[in-house]
């Protein structure tokens, strides 16, 4: 890419030379990089503006944490007459949430409208490009200390390459699904998942294993899972750092009583039990009080997996009739939550179009 196009804002003025070009765009392609190896929260190291010609790199590490930066994004994701264009969103929503608290509405997600023609679930940026574009963007930079300054010309240019090809990613997209009729599916599926990914799960549903527990045992991990998931965001450490799974999960099974039956369930785990041993021994000593298993957390009987199985049939037929993955319609996880009870709003809008309303009646 002619490095002429691309323009590093790492101070106040920069970013205000800009601002109006990035503004006046109606729509902008955005991209993020970040290093999240030893903390809880992400470390925004760029974030990454094309229009589709010009790339802007602002820079969250050298620019002033409430300062024009933060402001032009601010303004730029929340402008309705600007479409955020962005692939797989991931985990730079949080990245934008820190730097300019705000989501990117309305969005565009290439990788989900990819998805709703044809390709994988998943495809990766660069091979969607190649396909769509015939343009090859080579990789392999993404996991760089994005902190480092300054930063060297071939990550500059790998970080423009990830936004300069999505505008017209956009357009052949949009004009594509516009004539299969599934534009209107995109924008479903693009709230859906900005909506997904400001949710706040209960901690114990990422603990694996968590439903092989009986109810006074799931009780207490749900204790200890919440503890941990405070402690990790107060200190802004990476959840495993406080206490990992395995350990909590033996805590709710064993239920120690002192400091000594303590350590040897945490045998191995010295520091958490150094570090937290009242914390860990007072959450344990707490009385079971009005508990409810969540229907995710229900046992698997075979008569569920029964269900499960009929359901993934009847998707697989819908899916190969509209030439696309089953599990753009929905996932194994997510007709397993449907038949155990749980609440599933993403059967609204077309997939109940295309499965039927009695669908997992």
């Amino acid at each position: 890419m002619d490095a002429s196009r691309i323009h590093l804002l790492s101070e106040d003025n920069q970013v205000a030379d800009a601002a109006g070009r990035i503004l006046a765009s109606p729509a902008v392609g955005i991209d993020t990089e970040f290093v999240r190896e030893r903390t809880y929260y992400p470390i925004p190291g760029l974030v990454q503006l094309s229009d589709g010609d010009e790339v802007w790199l602002v820079d969250p590490i050298r620019l002033p944490r409430d300062g024009a930066a933060r402001d032009l994004l601010a303004r730029l994701l929340s402008m309705p007459e600007c479409t955020k264009i962005m692939h797989s969103i991931g985990e730079d929503l949080e990245v934008l949430d820190l730097v300019s608290g705000s989501v990117p509405v309305p969005l565009f997600d290439t990788q989900l409208a990819a998805a709703l023609l044809g390709w994988p679930l998943q495809v990766r940026y660069e091979f969607l490009a190649r396909d769509l574009l015939g343009i090859e963007f080579p990789g392999g930079l993404a996991r760089n200390d994005w902190r480092r300054r300054p930063l060297p010309e071939a990550w500059v240019e790998y970080a423009a390459n990830d936004v300069i090809a999505l505008p017209r990613m956009r357009a052949e997209l949009a004009e594509r699904l516009a004539r299969a009729g599934r534009l209107d599916w995109l924008g479903e599926d693009c709230r859906r998942a900005l909506a997904a990914a400001g949710d706040s799960p209960d901690p114990v549903l990422r603990i694996k294993g968590a439903p092989g527990l009986d109810d006074e045992a799931l009780e207490r991990l749900t204790r200890l899972a919440r503890w941990r998931e405070d402690e990790a965001r107060k200190r802004d450490l990476p959840r495993g750092f406080i206490v990992p799974d395995p350990l909590l999960l033996d805590l709710a099974r064993q239920r120690p009583a002192d400091s000594r039956e303590l350590e040897r369930c945490c045998a191995g785990h010295k520091r958490s039990v150094k570090r937290f041993r009242d914390t860990l021994l007072a959450l344990l000593a707490e009385p079971p009080g009005a508990f409810t298993r969540r229907p995710e957390l229900d046992q698997i009987d075979p008569e569920t997996r029964q269900r499960v199985r009929d359901l993934q049939d009847r998707v697989r037929q819908a899916a190969a009739e509209l030439g696309i993955e089953p599990a753009v319609i929905a996932s194994k996880r997510e007709l397993t939550r449907l038949v155990q009870g749980a609440a599933c709003s993403w059967l609204e809008g077309w997939r109940a179009e295309v499965l039927g309303t009695d669908f997992g009646a």
